[in-house]
C-alpha cells in the first residue's frame, strides 16, 4: 500500500499514516501467532487438568490405617495400570514389581516410556486405574496423604528449588538437621565444593527458582535435600540430569553409598552407566515391561537396553557411531 501510494504521489502525511498502520497491522498478526503457538503448546496441559478436575476426589483413608512409617518397608506393584484419561492408552500397563528393604532397583527406558509415572504412583501422587500399590501389605492408599512422605520420598521430576539460601533449601529435607548432616549429604550429592567456594557458604541465596545456580547445581541441591531427608524408600527420578558424564557417574556412585544399606532406592534414569551393582533394572516401553534383570544379564541379551548401552558409550566417548 505505502508503495501504491507513493506512485499515486499520495501526500506525505498519509503514506506515514499507511507505513504506520501496516506496522501496526503485521505486529498483531505476530501477535496472533504467538499466541497460536502458546495455545498448542498449553492445550495438552489443559486437557489434562480438566480431566483431574472432572475426576472424582479420592476416598479418603480410613482413620484406623497403619500409622507406624519408621521402616523399613516392602513395597510392591502388583500388575499396576494407569490411565490419565478413559479411553487413552495407559501410561502404565500391568506393571509389577518387589523393592524389599535394602533393595536398589533402576526403571529406565526411552522418553514417555512411564518412568515418571511409576514414581508418581510410588510417591502417591498418581493412584492406578487398576492393580495395587502396597506398602507392608497395606494400599497405599490406606496410608495419609501427608505422613507418606515419611515413608517414600526423595528426588522427583522438576524438584522446586526455593528462593532462600543453601541451608534454608536443604532443611526442607529434615528441619534441624545440623552441620555435619549438611555436610555430608551435599558431599554426597557433589555440591560440597561450590558451597565451601561462595562468600556466604550455607547463607548463598539461590534465586527465584535457583536461578543463581546452573542447572547440575539446582539439580545437586534438590538431591542433597532428598538424602538429607533420608525416607526408607528412596525414589531418585533423573538424579544426575545436567552433569557431564563423568561427574554423573561420580554423584551416582556417592548418593547410593550415602544410602543407608537398609533402604531401598528405586532410581529412574536415562543413562545407563553406573548401574552395574545394582539388585535390578526393569526397562519400560510404551507403559510396559519389555526388559529385566542386572545389568550383566541386559547387556548379554538382545533388545533395547544393550542397543542403548552401546550407543551411549559410543556417544560419550565421542564417537557419533560404532566402528564396523
Amino acid at each position: 500500500l505505502v508503495l501504491v501510494a507513493l506512485a499515486a504521489d499520495v501526500s506525505g502525511v498519509l503514506v506515514g499514516v499507511l507505513a504506520v498502520g501496516a506496522l501496526a497491522a503485521v505486529e498483531v498478526t505476530l501477535a496472533l501467532v504467538t499466541a497460536a503457538r502458546q495455545w498448542t503448546q498449553l492445550r495438552p496441559g489443559l486437557t489434562r487438568v480438566a480431566d483431574l478436575l472432572d475426576t472424582a476426589p479420592p476416598t479418603p483413608p480410613p482413620a484406623n490405617g497403619p500409622t507406624d512409617l519408621t521402616g523399613p518397608h516392602e513395597l510392591r506393584f502388583i500388575d499396576v495400570t494407569v490411565r490419565y484419561r478413559a479411553g487413552a492408552a495407559p501410561a502404565l500397563d500391568g506393571v509389577s514389581l518387589d523393592l524389599p528393604a535394602g533393595r536398589r532397583i533402576a526403571v529406565v527406558g526411552p522418553s514417555g516410556a512411564g518412568k515418571s509415572t511409576l514414581a508418581a504412583v510410588l510417591t502417591g501422587t498418581v493412584r492406578p486405574a487398576s492393580g495395587r500399590v502396597t506398602l507392608d501389605g497395606h494400599d497405599l492408599s490406606a496410608y495419609a496423604e501427608e505422613a507418606l512422605p515419611r515413608a517414600v520420598g526423595g528426588l522427583l521430576a522438576e524438584a522446586y528449588v526455593f528462593h532462600a539460601t543453601v541451608r534454608e533449601n536443604l532443611l526442607l529435607g529434615r528441619a534441624g538437621a545440623g552441620e555435619e548432616e549438611l555436610t555430608g549429604a551435599t558431599a554426597a550429592a557433589g555440591l560440597l565444593d561450590w558451597v565451601h567456594a561462595q562468600p556466604a557458604g550455607w547463607d548463598t541465596l539461590v534465586g527465584e527458582e535457583g536461578g543463581q545456580l546452573s542447572g547440575g547445581q539446582r539439580q545437586r541441591l534438590a538431591l542433597a535435600r532428598a538424602l538429607l531427608a533420608a525416607p526408607p524408600v528412596l525414589v531418585l527420578d533423573e538424579p544426575t540430569e545436567g552433569l557431564d558424564p563423568a561427574a554423573a557417574d561420580a554423584v551416582l556412585a556417592s548418593a547410593l553409598a550415602a544410602t543407608p544399606a537398609e533402604h531401598s532406592v528405586l532410581l529412574i534414569s536415562h543413562r545407563l552407566s553406573g548401574l552395574d551393582e545394582l539388585d535390578e533394572i526393569v526397562v519400560l516401553d510404551g507403559g510396559r515391561v519389555i526388559q529385566r534383570g542386572r545389568h550383566a544379564e541386559l547387556v548379554a541379551a538382545p533388545g533395547w537396553y544393550r542397543d542403548q548401552w552401546l550407543l551411549q558409550a559410543a556417544a560419550e566417548r565421542g564417537y557419533l557411531a560404532l566402528a564396523p
